[in-house]
C-alpha cells in the first residue's frame, strides 16, 4: 500500500502510486497534469461521512474539473453532478450519470439548454430569478413535461473570500432575494408542469470560517420553514459547496466543524439536503509537472522560466492564487529569491513571485501543487499554444484522459479565406 498523493520516496523522488513522477514526464512530455484517484477517493468518502447523518447526497460540481473519466470516477462511488451548461450535462451523460442525479445551476441557462435539460427528465433546475423561471414555465409547457425547480437564495452574505468567487451578496449575479422568495415560491405551486422541490443557496468559493455556513444555512432553513408552515411543501434544501481547501500547507479541511454545522440545524428535520463539492475532492489530487527551460538573471531579479504557463493553469495571475511548488527530485542546492514563470508575452504569466526557491538547472522538473480545480478546466491555446496532457493514475498505473490537438490540428480546424 503507498500513501496517499504525491510523496517521496526514499531517494528522495516524488512518486504517485508507486510510479515516479520523472517516469510520467519522461513518458508523456511536459506540461503534464496527473491525478491521484487514491486522494479522489479518499477525499470523496470523508465528505460522505461528513453528511452520512443527515442523509445527504452527494453531487459533483463539474465546473472544477469536467475531465469525462473523472466525473465517471466520482460517479461510480456514487456521486451525482452539479452543472452549470449543457456542454457539461453531454459530458455527465458520456460518464454516465443519470439525467435524475443532475443538478442544472448557473443564472445563464438558455432556452435551448433549458429544452434539452427538460426532455432529458433531470433532477432539479438551481434558477436564479423570476424571468428564468417563465422561461422554463414556458418551455415545459410547450413540451408537456414537468421541470422540477429549486430556488436559489441570495442571503446578502460576504464570505470574507477572493471577490470573484464570492457569490452570496446582493451585487451579485447570483441568486433571488430574501424578499422575493415567498412570492416566486408561491408562483411555482400556481403553474402547470412545474414541481416546486425547494430552496438552495451557495455563498462562494474557499471558505474558511464555517460561521459563515452557519449564517446562510440557517437564513435558508428559516425561510423553509416559514415557507412550510404557509403549507407550501419544500422537500428538499440544496446547501452547495464551497469549503476551502489548503493550497500553501497539507491540511484537510476541517470536515468535524462543518458535519456539526449541518447535524445541529437539520439531523432532526424532514429536510432532503444535497450538497455540491468540487474543489475539495478534486484540488489536491492533482499537479502539474513542468520542466525548466531557463534561468534569467538581472540586476535586480532572477527569474525561473518553465514550459507551463497562464494557459495551463491561470489562476495565479486571474485570482492572486498560491500554490506550492517544489522540485521534483529533492536537492540540497541553494536557496534564491526568484520569480517563477512561463513563456507567454504577458507579464501576468508567473506562478510565484518573490519566492524564496531552490537553485535549478535546465531541464529540471518541478511540480506545482493543488492544482486538480479550476486549473486545466480553464484552459487556453493563447499564444498558440497546445494544450498540457492530463493523465489518471489509476490502482498504480496512468491512463491519458484525452488525446491532445497539435498545432496543426488547431490550424486545421480553422477555415482559410481566399483574398483577392
Amino acid at each position: 500500500m503507498f500513501p496517499l498523493g504525491f510523496y517521496r520516496d526514499k531517494n528522495g523522488v516524488l512518486n504517485v502510486q508507486g510510479i515516479r513522477i520523472d517516469t510520467l514526464s519522461k513518458k508523456y512530455g511536459t506540461p503534464l497534469f496527473i491525478y491521484d484517484t487514491g486522494l479522489m477517493k479518499e477525499r470523496y468518502e470523508v465528505f460522505l461521512n461528513t453528511v452520512k447523518n443527515v442523509k445527504g447526497n452527494i453531487h459533483y460540481a463539474v465546473k472544477a474539473n469536467d475531465s469525462v473519466n473523472i466525473i465517471k470516477f466520482f460517479g461510480n462511488l456514487g456521486a451525482g453532478a452539479d452543472i452549470v451548461s449543457i456542454g457539461e450535462f453531454n459530458k455527465c451523460v458520456a460518464a454516465g450519470i443519470p439525467p435524475d442525479k443532475i443538478i442544472f445551476s448557473g443564472v445563464g441557462k438558455d432556452r435551448n439548454e433549458i429544452e434539452i435539460a427538460i426532455k432529458n427528465n433531470i433532477l432539479q433546475f438551481n434558477i436564479e430569478s423570476e424571468e428564468e423561471l417563465n422561461d422554463i414555465h414556458e418551455i415545459a409547457s410547450k413540451l408537456k413535461t414537468t421541470a422540477n425547480i429549486c430556488l436559489r437564495i441570495n442571503p446578502d452574505i460576504s464570505p470574507n473570500t477572493h471577490k470573484k468567487i464570492s457569490t452570496g451578496e446582493k451585487e451579485t449575479k447570483f441568486g433571488i432575494d430574501n424578499e422575493y422568495v415567498f412570492s416566486i415560491y408561491q408562483k411555482l405551486h400556481k403553474l402547470n408542469y412545474i414541481n416546486p422541490v425547494g430552496l438552495g443557496v451557495h455563498i462562494g468559493s474557499q471558505i474558511f470560517n464555517f460561521n459563515f455556513f452557519h449564517k446562510a444555512y440557517s437564513n435558508l432553513k428559516t425561510i423553509a420553514d416559514k415557507l412550510k408552515n404557509a403549507g407550501f411543501k419544500v422537500p428538499t434544501l440544496d446547501l452547495g459547496g464551497g469549503i476551502g481547501i489548503y493550497y500553501d500547507e497539507n491540511k484537510r479541511p476541517d470536515f468535524d466543524a462543518y458535519e456539526k454545522i449541518i447535524s445541529d440545524l437539520f439531523l432532526d428535520t424532514e429536510y432532503k439536503l444535497s450538497f455540491e463539492p468540487g474543489r475539495s475532492l478534486i484540488a489536491e489530487a492533482g499537479v502539474l509537472i513542468t520542466k525548466v527551460i531557463r534561468n534569467k538573471k538581472n540586476k535586480e531579479k532572477n527569474f525561473i522560466i518553465i514550459d507551463a504557463a497562464m494557459n495551463n493553469l491561470i489562476r495565479p495571475t486571474l485570482y492572486d492564487a498560491y500554490h506550492s511548488i517544489e522540485t521534483v527530485k529533492k536537492t540540497s542546492s541553494k536557496e534564491i529569491v526568484a520569480d517563477i514563470v512561463g513563456p507567454i508575452c504577458e507579464t501576468g504569466d508567473f506562478f510565484a513571485l518573490n519566492r524564496k526557491f531552490t537553485e535549478v538547472n535546465n531541464n529540471d522538473l518541478l511540480i506545482i501543487r493543488t492544482t486538480g480545480a479550476y486549473s486545466s478546466v480553464m484552459k487556453s491555446n493563447y499564444n498558440s499554444r497546445v494544450d498540457a496532457v492530463e493523465v489518471l493514475i489509476y490502482n498504480g498505473k496512468s491512463y491519458q484522459l484525452k488525446v491532445i490537438d497539435t498545432i496543426s490540428d488547431i490550424i486545421s480546424k480553422e477555415k482559410i479565406i481566399k483574398f483577392i
